[in-house]
This record gives structure tokens, sequence and C-alpha cells, in this order.
């Protein structure tokens, strides 16, 4: 019987210093080797996901950009894309005012961040030019809003909902930080989503699937999935819809102490 895993990055299968130990990955590459099914689900672009994991060899898959690229790591090949129109980018970067820190327009490799600070970001082109964004971007997986407070950005949050149809809209949280965003996706495209096509494409039942994840776009994964695990450091809304929770946290491979006590594969 298959049986897939499901791992979000940040807070979960990264620990603090954004890295994968050596033991999780030879743990995972055990499991995949044994016919598990190793999936990463995250919200990072498709070349972060790759510079953080050293190319993911531990994994069979990676869905990227919240829902809106699936990846075959052993083949190389994609499985899945969705994009954000440009007319929803420019809508949403000429919202831009003193309230915002930043709006950054995703694309797989690379970000554009629409922003008036200066800082440098990996794998960020940051501008205040719109034309110049606009131009150069090609297929938009994702579009982040960062605003200077939390109470701003749930009413900006709410505006968007209201005006802007076409899009999935979600506001974020990670397990480390009390600051909340705002992520716009393709209609079709989270987490769950990406699971779904993913399982529908292996033929793999959603009670086959166990997943693990710390932040606010794993909420609906671990509610959904078949078995949804929660890593002890969770934000409280992540783990009061998991089925369970880890005993370790994520600087501690809380996923990978986890699957060994549950697998018993040595």
């Amino acid at each position: 019987m298959k049986k897939m895993i499901v791992a979000d990055l940040d807070g979960t299968l990264l620990n603090s210093l954004s890295k994968v130990t050596n033991e999780s990955k030879e743990y995972l590459t055990k499991l995949k080797e044994k016919g598990f099914i190793i999936v990463i689900a995250t919200g990072r672009i498709f070349a972060s996901v790759m510079d953080a994991t050293e190319k993911a060899e531990f994994a069979n898959y990676i869905i990227s950009d919240t829902g809106a690229y699936i990846y075959n790591v052993i083949k190389k090949e994609v499985i899945f894309k969705s994009n954000i129109s440009k007319d929803i980018a420019k809508k949403i970067l000429n919202q831009y005012n003193d309230d915002y820190l930043f709006i950054n327009i995703c694309e797989k490799n690379i970000i554009y961040k629409y922003s008036n600070l200066k800082e440098k970001h990996y794998h960020s082109n940051v501008t205040m030019d719109k034309d110049y964004i606009l131009n150069n971007c090609k297929e938009i997986t994702k579009i982040s809003v960062s605003l200077k407070t939390n109470d701003i950005a749930l009413k900006v949050y709410n505006k968007l909902v209201r005006k802007l149809k076409d899009v999935n809209i979600t506001l974020m949280q990670d397990s480390f930080s009390d600051r909340k965003w705002i992520d716009i996706m393709p209609k079709d495209c989270s987490k769950f989503n990406g699971i779904q096509r993913l399982a529908n494409y292996l033929n793999i039942s959603n009670d086959d699937i166990i997943c693990f994840g710390d932040g606010l776009n794993d909420k609906e994964m671990l509610e959904k999935c078949g078995f949804g695990v929660a890593l002890k450091n969770a934000l409280l809304e992540v783990k009061k819809v998991a089925k369970d929770i880890t005993s370790f946290d994520h600087n501690h491979n809380g996923v990978i102490n986890y699957l060994k006590d549950e697998l018993n594969v040595k």
C-alpha cells in the first residue's frame, strides 16, 4: 500500500537555521527507498526550495508556491502549474501606500519585490518600478503582501477578498513570528489542493496521506488530509485542527522522530 508523507518546510522540516538536518535527509531517503512517497509542500518559490533542501534529493515531489507548482524530483519534470494574471498583479501593485512594507510578485525562480525599502533578499529583485515588474514577470505563481501592522494586514485582507474574486486569498503567519501577511494564489491553488492533485495523479487515497505543518497555510491540509500532525512549535490554531502533535519541535527533528515512532522503519 502506498503512503504519502507530506512536510512543510519553514518551522517544520527546516530548523531555525533554515536547514534540513542530515538525520532528516537520511531517514526520509530511507523511507523513499522503501516505497514511501516523500513530498515537500511549502509557500516558498521553487528555486528557494531547491536551495534550502540542497536539491531535495530525499523527496519524490515538491509542491511549491503554495500549490501553484508541482514538480517530480526524480524525473525532473513539472506535473502541474497555475498562474495569476498580470491584470490581478497590477491591481494589487496599485494598492501600495505608506501602510505597505512590500509586495512580492513571485515566479518559480524569482521574486519581484515592490518596495521603497532597500533591504536585499535572496532570489529577490527589489524595485519601485511597476512597469519593470509587469514587463519582466512571466508566470506569476503567487503574490505576497506585507503590511506594517497586523491590524492593517487584516483590513487589507478583507478589502482584497471583497474586490478580487478570481484568486485565492489567505492570511498567513508562521509559527516563529507574530507577523501576519497576505498570500494571493491562483483560484484553484492551496497546499491542500496541491496534495490532492498529486494524490489523484498517483492514485493514492487521502487516507494514506500523513502531513506535517506549523503555520496558517498548513491548517487546511492538516485538517483535511488523512492524518494531519502539527509540530510542537505550531501555532495554536494549527494544533487545534491536527489529529496529533509531535513531541519534538522543528529544531529537534520533530517530523523524523514522529515518523520513527509511528512507522517503525529502521
